[in-house]
Order: C-alpha cells, then structure tokens, then sequence
C-alpha cells in the first residue's frame, strides 16, 4: 500500500516536515520515500501563520493510483482541497 505521509525534518532549530509518498512497509524516518510532493512548517511566524506547500497535481495523480492519504495530512490539507474545488467550479462557470 502507498501512503501520503509527514516526513519530519529540521533546519537547525526549526522544525519543518515534508509531504512525501511512501511505502507502507518503510518507517516515516528512515529517508526513503517515492517523491516529495510539499511540506509543512508548524511553527508560526510573528503573523501566526502556518505554511503548507503542496503540489496539487502531484497529489490528484498518486490518490488516483490507490495512495491513502494519512489522517494527519488530511486535516492540514483540507481547507486547501475545498479552496481548490470552489476555484475549479468558478473556472468551469465562468467558461461557459
């Protein structure tokens, strides 16, 4: 089975994790992974913003080849997946 999950990582003293696409059977830590699709900085900036970077294409293309996605994901990702169904659904509004 191939999840989407947190790779976790830091940069000195900050904390950041990365989304990749992994194997089941590899431990999230270990480095190996099939492909980076993000990442995710928990920690807030003066403005206490949290940054999520993800490749929306990329993530379409593994969940339609049987990729589950892992629950901690899903809960920093789903605001940006209904931002990016409504902008869709006005595209194809405004198109016709």
């Amino acid at each position: 089975m191939i999840l989407i999950r947190l790779k976790r990582r830091s940069l000195g003293d900050q904390l950041t994790y990365s989304i990749v696409v992994s194997s089941h059977q590899v431990s999230p830590n270990s480095g190996k992974f099939l492909e980076k699709i993000g990442y995710y900085k928990p920690l807030v900036d003066r403005w206490s913003n949290k940054y999520v970077f993800l490749d929306f294409d990329r993530l379409k293309f593994w969940v339609e080849r049987g990729a589950k996605i892992h629950p901690s994901i899903y809960v920093l990702i789903r605001p940006a997946i209904a931002y990016h169904k409504k902008q869709v659904e006005l595209h194809k509004s405004v198109s016709h």
